[in-house]
């Protein structure tokens, strides 16, 4: 019978002693080796990381991500290599769902993606977590590092899921940021106009704030051929979102236009669309983009496109849009669909609650009212159409 792989962690990290008991520690008795690799921690992190069994070794940063993730695989002593960082965390349950899919020893190796969940948005990308040691398989790039191998090798998805948490502090998210960017700005992938690099520094600048700036970084990214249609396809997005936080809500409208033009069976994109098309008065053609949005879906896990959440404000939108314009019948479907996909939120039943009331049905509105209430006992909308409801009552 062959041999099962056997699966290791590799992680970097300085100054992350808070948050090794969640990310280290609940895994260590799942893998058969842990290598942390520290770059300068002042905090007893590698103390504590010892305590829980993993091999610690040191490395001055230099300002190279995937430097150190090398350095800390070279020591690595397993047939498969998880990679985690310090503000990650794994399950037990996801680390049997990788376990389960490796190959035995023997069999041609492969690399594994599972998803990362970004807390506390909630969005899920997938990412290259699991990979053989072996030559051809290393990280490239100061930041953002991304894992290369050998091309014949296979790459599955699998049902794991890892969350990270490390950007949901303001605070730290803007310090992080800004070390990144000033990592993307010198790096030789950026200075050479590859589409990854613009397209990271794009994004770090859009989330810094500094929007003209972003605005010509996601251009060049827009306009470079690359075979991710996922991370192209956002970059557009982020571009027309550039544009509307420097007012220019027509260029805005264009760009996703063209992105439309491009995927036009591309929910994300129609989702967008429809929103920008709204915010110019356009309300009927928004509304048929949105609706195709949701006929289309709007999941994208190559970037992180939040599915669910997306879907409940596209179809939000579209009942505000219909029964703006007189057409309740079909407002009511598309707040339903709302309902369905977040039933913990109180809005659809509110506006559900106003579509019977302009319908001459003050009963049925009544019961979404006191449902909404029940959720949220202080919606202010929710108390004032029960009062109007029930004479002043409640």
């Amino acid at each position: 019978m062959p041999k099962k792989s056997t699966l290791g962690i590799s992680m970097i990290m300085r100054d992350e002693v808070e948050n090794l008991p969640k990310s280290l520690s609940p895994v260590m008795a799942l893998v058969d080796d842990a290598v942390v690799l520290d770059t300068g921690s002042r905090d007893g992190g590698k103390s504590l990381a010892r305590s829980y069994g993993a091999r610690v070794f040191d490395m001055p940063w230099k300002g190279d991500f995937s430097l150190a993730r090398n350095q800390a695989l070279a020591s690595a002593r397993t047939d498969y290599v998880l990679w985690l960082d310090a503000d990650n965390h794994i399950s037990p349950e996801n680390v049997a769902r990788i376990r389960e899919a490796l190959p035995a020893r023997g069999e041609e190796p492969v690399v594994l993606m599972a998803t990362e969940k970004v807390l506390p948005q909630g969005d899920r990308l997938w990412q290259k977590r699991v990979f053989p040691k072996m030559p051809g398989v290393f990280f490239r790039g100061v930041i953002h590092e991304q894992l290369c191998h050998p091309e014949w090798m296979a790459v599955k998805l699998t049902d794991a899921e890892i969350s990270h948490w490390g950007y949901a502090d303001p605070v730290l998210a803007k310090k992080k940021g800004e070390r990144n960017l000033k990592l993307l700005l010198s790096a030789p992938g950026t200075l050479n106009g590859d589409f990854y690099h613009l397209y990271q520094t794009g994004k770090t600048l859009l989330n810094l704030r500094k929007f003209e700036d972003a605005k010509d970084f996601l251009a060049r990214a827009a306009r470079c051929q690359t075979a991710n249609l996922s991370l192209w396809s956002h970059a557009v997005i982020l571009l027309s979102e550039a544009h509307k936080a420097l007012g220019a809500q027509s260029a805005s409208l264009r760009v996703l236009e063209a992105l439309v033009d491009a995927r036009p069976d591309y929910g994300p994109g129609r989702y967008r669309l429809g929103k920008a098309l709204y915010a110019l008065g356009k309300d009927l053609p928004a509304a048929a983009e949105l609706d195709k949005a949701l006929a289309l879906g709007l999941s994208d896990p190559g970037w992180g496109a939040p599915s669910e959440k997306l879907s409940f404000h596209c179809a939000s939108l579209l009942g505000k849009i219909l029964s703006e314009n007189g057409r309740e019948e079909e407002a009511e479907k598309a707040y339903r669909k709302a309902l369905e996909l977040f039933p913990a939120n109180p809005e659809p039943r509110v506006a559900l609650a106003e579509l019977a009331m302009v319908t001459g049905k003050p009963r049925l509105a009544e019961n979404y009212l006191t449902e909404a209430l029940e959720l949220a006992p202080l919606h202010r909308k929710a108390r004032h159409l029960y009062r109007e409801i029930n004479g002043g009552q409640k």
